[in-house]
């Protein structure tokens, strides 16, 4: 009898189905080029956004939401995981430029082991739309831009940028050909003779942005390396598997307070 479709995957399925090794899924992970994420089940979290000002940062509580799902990792969090096996996580990744999202305070972190990764199915299928198919021939994007970034592609559509808005996707481009693609957001701004104080008010009428610029959370942004060029988006990894740890939570069960 015909069968659901599956709503997520093992790293090893994605790689049978493209052909490759399963090591390759995790690169194209640390490349920023694939999203991994982790299944919890009732999870008590924290969501808001992070604000700096010139001494410190000040962390907005919005809202306490109970996590169920797939929940998007981040790089930091993978790298440690890649290298030792596992990896404690108190937090996952947000497309919410300058937001968070976090395990509650009150809540313990969250175990992942390497086994525990998987990928969404819609995360395979942008993926695969946007790096050439379920192959192991993956393209690269081509033209994705005009001269002076007026003009953009993002997911095979494309975005007018107003001047500034260009200028800053300037820099970007030029910062992401350098072996240091992060930029002081502030600094972006005064180089492109823009008047407001933060990225995302500049681009606050254009959404395809967060596709294109990624956030550190610390003030400093980036050119996504999925419009780079593959030698610009290769790094190179140094990786050792350890054990599980022993008598340590795992995922997926509840963690609500008693």
């Amino acid at each position: 009898m015909p069968l659901p479709e599956k709503r997520w995957f093992r790293i090893s399925d994605v790689a049978k189905r493209w052909e490759i090794p399963p090591s390759d899924v995790e690169d194209y992970a640390l490349d920023e080029l694939l999203q991994l994420s982790v299944f919890v089940v009732d999870l008590r979290a924290e969501a808001g956004i992070c604000e700096r000002d010139d001494h410190r940062h000040h962390h907005i509580l919005e809202d306490m939401p109970i996590l169920n799902g797939p929940q998007p990792l981040c790089r930091a969090t993978l790298l440690s995981i890649f290298r030792d096996g596992l990896a404690e996580v108190g937090g996952f990744r947000t497309e919410r430029p300058g937001g968070y999202l976090r395990v509650a305070s009150h809540v313990p972190p969250v175990l992942v082991r390497r086994d525990d990764l998987i990928v969404t199915r819609e995360e395979r299928d942008r993926f695969e739309r946007v790096h050439g198919g379920g192959t192991s021939h993956q393209t690269t994007i081509d033209t994705w831009h005009n001269d002076d970034f007026t003009s953009v592609r993002v997911d095979n559509e494309w975005h007018s940028f107003g001047p500034k808005q260009a200028a800053v996707l300037r820099l970007l481009k030029a910062a992401a050909e350098t072996d240091n693609p992060w930029r002081d957001g502030k600094r972006l701004l005064d180089e492109a003779g823009a008047t407001t104080m933060r990225l995302i008010d500049l681009f606050k009428r254009k959404p395809a942005w967060r596709r294109l610029v990624l956030a550190d959370g610390k003030g400093r942004y980036r050119l996504s390396p999925e419009f780079l060029s593959p030698e610009r988006r290769r790094i190179r990894l140094f990786r050792k598997s350890g054990p599980g740890g022993a008598g340590r939570r795992d995922v997926g069960v509840d963690r609500r307070a008693a």
